[in-house]
């Protein structure tokens, strides 16, 4: 059951607080596309989000900070346990973030400003203590790099459907063959088209899908062995081989530098 707890957006209240929690859904939690007058950030505390604005699309992982500029179109599906806390931004103050999407790894100061701004006792806090809180907020954020994480989505329905069902269960040992068969097109057809929309071979497509799902579980605490089995790794020693590839150092060390 997924649960939005929102509260309606006042023109002249400077953030909006709302939140989103669900359980795991098969392909993900949809979020079709949308857009709002107001900015909207949100930090993501559980899952892994796939967000899509125009052809640009990036993943937010747990740990993180999506930030997404008024009247950007965009769409979403979280997949895992889904649980972030959201603000919506005041239209006039959205110029002092990015006028494109962006996200940022987290900190300790971040978390407890979201938390002030979204939790118990927030609709408490005084609306010029909230302005000099939000621009501590800024302040942090410029000390904090962006985080690209791309994953190129291809446009056909049925690719589509390929890539959320290799994300929401990248365990899934079927090969192109198979994948070929049950969306009834050839082979051959099947991995020109996918390298066509998405720039990438669909098995290096399948391996960055469940890297990134090996990520999502090693932020919200998993272990090195239990990521990489339960993406479909055969062994601790060659998820690890794959994710130093791909991130440039193994994922203890990438964790301790994003921290």
């Amino acid at each position: 059951m997924f649960h939005v707890a929102i509260a309606p957006v006042v023109p002249d209240v400077l953030l909006t607080p709302f939140s989103v929690q669900g359980r795991r859904e098969s392909k993900g939690i949809a979020v079709p596309l949308h857009v709002h007058e107001e900015g909207m950030l949100v930090l993501v505390h559980e899952g892994l989000v796939v967000v899509q604005a125009g052809t640009e699309v990036w993943t937010v992982m747990p740990g993180s900070l999506g930030w997404i500029p008024p009247g950007v179109q965009h769409a979403a599906r979280w997949f895992g346990e889904a649980r972030g806390s959201f603000l919506y931004v005041r239209q006039d103050v959205c110029g002092r973030l990015p006028d494109i999407c962006r996200s940022w790894p987290s900190s300790k100061l971040i978390e407890a400003l979201i938390d002030r701004f979204t939790g118990a006792g927030a609709e408490a806090v005084p609306p010029a203590y909230q302005a000099q809180l939000f621009d501590v907020l800024l302040e942090e954020l410029k000390h904090r790099e962006h985080e690209p994480v791309l994953l190129p989505m291809p446009a056909d329905p049925r690719l589509q459907d390929l890539a959320h069902t290799l994300l929401d269960t990248p365990d899934d040992t079927a090969g192109i063959d198979e994948w070929a068969q049950r969306l009834n097109m050839s082979s051959r057809t099947l991995m020109r088209r996918f390298r066509q929309e998405t720039g990438v071979t669909l098995g290096q497509w399948r391996q960055q899908a469940r890297l990134l799902r090996a990520l999502e579980l090693l932020c919200r605490g998993g272990s090195v062995t239990e990521a990489g089995l339960s993406v479909g790794y055969e062994s601790t020693s060659a998820f690890i081989g794959s994710f130093r590839a791909a991130f440039g150092a193994t994922p203890t060390r990438y964790l301790a530098g994003r921290g």
